[in-house]
């Protein structure tokens, strides 16, 4: 499989399209909003409309074809109720930053009681937050202008990444990896679902069992010193993903994975590590007992930079201690929670934590991503999600994007896939 690599002219074209519709975004509120109105029903109207036909044409499914009508009539019920767009679009995004303040009321909470630095910006974050929501449900109409405004700022400083990305492309030795860099993101809400959109683009690709399939490595001297996977699988939850990592073979990898621990509808628990000394052996367990499909994107590192991943590898497990699943403790028996399986399968080591930012997993924040950004910053990653909510999705995005440019550190991309011949047939 070959993908195409963003050369110097498509980095600075992006940047100069947001950074242009964010200026005129938030200059120009009012004129923009009659165009922003027009292309996104527009939009909406084509997606559902080409959804559908390829739905009744492939798929069947009528839950796809529903989906694909509803977003048809919506489109083009926003383009013949232009002033109803106006007070709808404001008052999901108040619904989607009243989410976003329950989310980091929750992880307040969770600093408050493990005792960790930044709860207090995690409340204001919060309160923020709520703020913003209220003002755009109470009276959406009359701040459609000021969310203008907000988005246009955000378009902005979302295409001065891609401006920050030419400037390294073309002049690599003058961007230092010695300090992590502030880089805006994609909306948790487009960026959640991104790896199982490309996974079902592929799907018909995809190599049998754990056979990798090479997206074709970069023509980069240098060889892979670490792997950061992002799984994805077709069911509810695992389309949003998990992300660990591999590295000098070993595998680590951070979720919660003590069954009795978990509450909050199984989002809250407590943080466990697990490690497997054997990468081929995780991999293999991912496609085949899982059914997952993992994308591998493969870093290389200079050798100080490897010393920092190792160093911060240490202090990750610094209040760490061992913790043995129903399997380990009792072996007359075959036990079926997931940690027992995994140590079944593949000898994992799992441990527990007994302070700090790790003791406590929650899903939207201290999560396997979190453990994968810290580990990965060490060797001077520019991810860094300013609203302090990263997804697998967010990752994937950012991976593949390095991955595409010519001179980043991200050298290699595999896809391992736990797809049969006969399920790829249909």
């Amino acid at each position: 499989m070959k993908e195409k690599y963003m050369s110097h002219l498509s980095l600075i074209i992006n940047a100069i399209i947001f950074i242009g519709v964010g200026i005129s975004l938030f200059f120009l509120p009012n004129a923009s909003l009659g165009i922003f109105h027009f292309v996104v029903s527009i939009l909406m109207s084509l997606l559902g409309l080409i959804s559908f036909i390829f739905n009744i044409l492939k798929t069947k499914k009528k839950i796809n074809i529903f989906i694909s009508i509803s977003t048809f009539t919506m489109g083009m019920f926003f383009y013949a109720n232009p002033n109803k767009f106006l007070i709808i679009f404001p008052f999901i995004f108040g619904i989607y930053m009243l989410i976003n303040g329950i989310i980091k009321l929750i992880a307040y909470s969770i600093y408050k009681s493990d005792k960790l630095k930044g709860s207090l910006a995690m409340l204001l974050n919060s309160l923020i937050d709520f703020l913003f929501s209220f003002i755009m449900i109470i009276n959406p109409s009359r701040n459609i202008r000021f969310l203008a405004m907000i988005l246009g700022l955000y378009l902005i400083l979302f295409g001065i990444t891609y401006l920050y990305d030419f400037f390294k492309d073309i002049f690599p030795k003058a961007f230092s990896y010695k300090k992590r860099r502030i880089r805006i993101t994609l909306p948790v809400f487009i960026s959640v679902l991104m790896p199982y959109q490309v996974y079902t683009k592929i799907n018909n690709l995809l190599a049998k069992y754990i056979t990798p399939v090479h997206i074709n490595n970069k023509n980069i001297s240098g060889k892979v010193d670490l792997e950061i996977f992002i799984h994805v699988k077709n069911t509810a939850i695992g389309r949003f993903g998990h992300a660990d990592l591999a590295f000098e073979n070993k595998v680590y990898s951070y979720g919660c994975y003590d069954e009795e621990s978990k509450r909050l509808f199984n989002t809250i628990g407590d943080g466990t590590l697990f490690t497997i000394h054997n990468k081929k052996d995780y991999l293999r367990f991912c496609t085949s007992h899982s059914k997952k499909t993992i994308f591998a994107f493969g870093i290389s590192l200079n050798d100080k930079q490897k010393e920092s991943i190792k160093h911060e590898l240490d202090k990750i497990q610094e209040n760490a201690y061992r913790w043995f699943s129903w399997q380990e403790l009792d072996d007359t028996k075959k036990y079926t929670d997931y940690a027992s399986i995994l140590y079944r399968e593949t000898n994992a080591t799992f441990y527990k934590f007994t302070k700090g930012r790790w003791k406590t997993y929650f899903l939207f924040t201290t999560n396997c991503v979190k453990l994968v950004d810290k580990v990965l910053g060490a060797a001077g990653s520019d991810l860094l999600k300013i609203n302090g909510i990263i997804t697998p999705g967010t990752y994937y995005n950012y991976l593949d994007k390095e991955f595409k440019r010519q001179n980043s550190s991200v050298i290699s991309k595999k896809i391992y896939s736990g797809i049969s011949s006969k399920t790829k047939k249909k």
